[in-house]
C-alpha cells in the first residue's frame, strides 16, 4: 500500500513551528468520513462502533495532533459540501488527490496509495483496453458514486459501457456477484476482502487501471482553503505518526494492505 513517496513525508514535510502548540481550547474536530462501509480502512458493526485501518490511523493522527476528535459519517457525495459549510473541520477518508478536489479543498501530504483494479469474473475472456471504449461495448461497469472511479469509467469507456453508480462500494460488489454488473473498479487492497470471500470467489482481477489525471496523487486528508491552522496540524500529524513507527504498526494489524 505505502510507496516510496512516502519517504517524504519524514524528509520534506514542511511543518508549522506552533503546529503541536497546546490547544487553547476544548474543540471537539469533527472528522468527516464516508457513512458506509469501506473495508479494510472503515467498517460499522452491529453496535454502531466503526473500525478499520484509516480509522485506527485518524485516531493515532488526532492522538499526535493533541486534538480531540469524533468521527462524523457522511454520504460521500456531500463529504466537500459538508466541510466548506462548517459541519465537519476536515476529511480523513480515503479521499483521493487530484486537481478538480484541490480547486475546492486543501490537502494534507497523502497518507496512503493503492493500485487501482478493475474486477470481474474469472469466466470472462473479455479483454480490457483503456484505449479503446469499444472493448467494453455492450458491458456494465459499476463503481461507487462521485469518485474517482466512476469518472475514470466514464472518461474511458461511457460512450460504449453502460457505467453504474453506487451509494456504497459494497451494493456494487452485491450486484457483480448477482450478474447485474460486469465488473467493478476499486482500489486493490479495498477489493482484497471480497476476493478473498467465499462470494468473490469466482471473480478475479481483470486488468490494473493505467495512470490517469483523474486518478490523483494518493489519498490525503481534506481541509477548508481558509484552514491554513488545521492543515499544518495535520501534515505535523502524519509525519510524527511515521517517524514514531506507529504507522507501520497499525498497519500490521491489516496484513491485505501490506
Amino acid at each position: 500500500m505505502k510507496k516510496s513517496l512516502f519517504g517524504s513525508i519524514v524528509a520534506g514535510a514542511i511543518v508549522a513551528a506552533t503546529a503541536f502548540a497546546a490547544q487553547a481550547d476544548e474543540k471537539v474536530y469533527k472528522v468527516g468520513m464516508d457513512q458506509t462501509d469501506y473495508p479494510p480502512f472503515a467498517t460499522k458493526d452491529t453496535s454502531g462502533q466503526w473500525s478499520g485501518w484509516e480509522v485506527d490511523l485518524s485516531k493515532a493522527v488526532c492522538e499526535a495532533a493533541k486534538i480531540k476528535c469524533e468521527l462524523f459519517p457522511t454520504a460521500w457525495d456531500g463529504i466537500i459540501p459538508a466541510l466548506q459549510e462548517g459541519k465537519i473541520d476536515f476529511i480523513f477518508a480515503s479521499m483521493t488527490i487530484n486537481d478538480d478536489r484541490k480547486q475546492q479543498v486543501n490537502f494534507t501530504h497523502f497518507y496512503y496509495d493503492s493500485t487501482t483494479i478493475i474486477i470481474g469474473p474469472k469466466s470472462d475472456t473479455t479483454k480490457i483496453d483503456f484505449d479503446n471504449a469499444d472493448s467494453m461495448k455492450g458491458k456494465i461497469m459499476g463503481a461507487q458514486n462521485a469518485t474517482i472511479h466512476s469518472k475514470f469509467l466514464q472518461k474511458r469507456f461511457g460512450s460504449a459501457a453502460e457505467i453504474k453508480t453506487y451509494d456504497g462500494l459494497d451494493t456494487a460488489l452485491a450486484d457483480l456477484a448477482a450478474g447485474r454488473v460486469d465488473y467493478v473498479q476499486e482500489g486493490r487492497s479495498t477489493l482484497a476482502p471480497f476476493l478473498a470471500s467465499d462470494a468473490g470467489k469466482d471473480y478475479e482481477e481483470k486488468a490494473v487501471v493505467p495512470q490517469d489525471p483523474i486518478m490523483g496523487e494518493g489519498v490525503g486528508a481534506a481541509v477548508r482553503k481558509d484552514d491554513q491552522a488545521t492543515l499544518d496540524l495535520l501534515n505535523a500529524a502524519i509525519k510524527e505518526v511515521v517517524v514514531s513507527g506507529k504507522y507501520d504498526e497499525i498497519t500490521a494489524k491489516y496484513p491485505e494492505l501490506t
